[in-house]
């Protein structure tokens, strides 16, 4: 299951209530057409492996966390663990994605 969080806050409270997990986070725009061709296989990666948590960022809707982040384009990944970034990487890239999970599940 994907979660689509709006604000930092809400962030910041979903990576403290699952840090024990791998943590992939998908910084997108609605306007971005990578971003949309991609949504759904990041959707199908979460129900592939239910051990990490996955959530989605608009950076327009959701600058704060953006920034925070050092977003600088769309699609970018973030994964974290233990509530620390092991790895990001930009790009709709499904087998880049899919390997960055296994490697850190």
């Amino acid at each position: 299951m994907v979660q689509k969080l709006d604000t930092k806050p809400k962030v910041d409270e979903f990576i403290e209530q699952n840090k024990d997990k791998l943590i992939v986070i998908d910084f997108y725009a609605d306007w971005c057409p990578p971003c949309r061709n991609i949504a759904p296989k990041f959707v199908s990666l979460s129900t592939e492996f239910p051990n990490a948590a996955f959530i989605k960022v608009n950076v327009d809707e959701n600058n704060e966390t953006s920034q925070a982040f050092n977003v600088r384009c769309m699609p970018t990944f973030v994964f974290l663990k233990n509530g620390n970034k092991v790895e990001e990487f930009s790009g709709a890239d499904e087998n880049k994605l899919r390997q960055t999970i296994m490697k850190h599940i």
